[in-house]
């Protein structure tokens, strides 16, 4: 049996999406960057400001520069939710609302909620999670 090699040149290509990001970059109006600037600031005080209407949920610091946060979970006030992993999957089926679990990312009972969105759904996301954590907030 013979065996046939095939010597292929190495091209030192780049991805087209990695050769196109800074002409795009360049050729964008600086106004785009602002106005998307201004939106996650307004989103991330939409988050920090309804998260802390919700007792169950503490928002420790307020994101500057990304498109999430990390948001502590306290179970000790709700029943009928074991860990962070079981609010996110009730979360979901009950309000059609996706948060990742700190889990996830080694953080338990945290959850990262992402804010990279039209405010106004935002808006109406956080509402169900308020909804979902008084649902099942322990009665004292």
């Amino acid at each position: 049996m013979q065996c046939l090699l095939l010597l292929i040149p190495k091209y030192h290509l780049k991805p087209l999406h990695e050769a196109a990001v800074p002409q795009i970059i360049e050729r964008t109006d600086e106004a785009f960057f602002e106005k998307n600037n201004d939106t996650l600031r307004q989103t991330a005080d939409i988050c920090c400001s309804r998260i802390g209407e919700v007792p169950c949920l503490t928002c420790s610091v307020k994101p500057k520069g990304s498109m999430a946060m990390m948001v502590k979970l306290n179970l000790s006030l709700l029943k009928d939710i074991t860990d962070d992993l079981d609010f996110c999957f009730k979360l979901a089926k009950e309000e059609s609302v996706i948060i990742l679990p700190g889990l996830a990312l080694g953080l338990k009972d945290w959850v990262r909620i992402a804010f990279a969105a039209d405010p106004s759904s935002l808006e109406e996301g956080l509402g169900r999670a308020e909804s979902f954590c008084q649902r099942y907030a322990k009665q004292v």
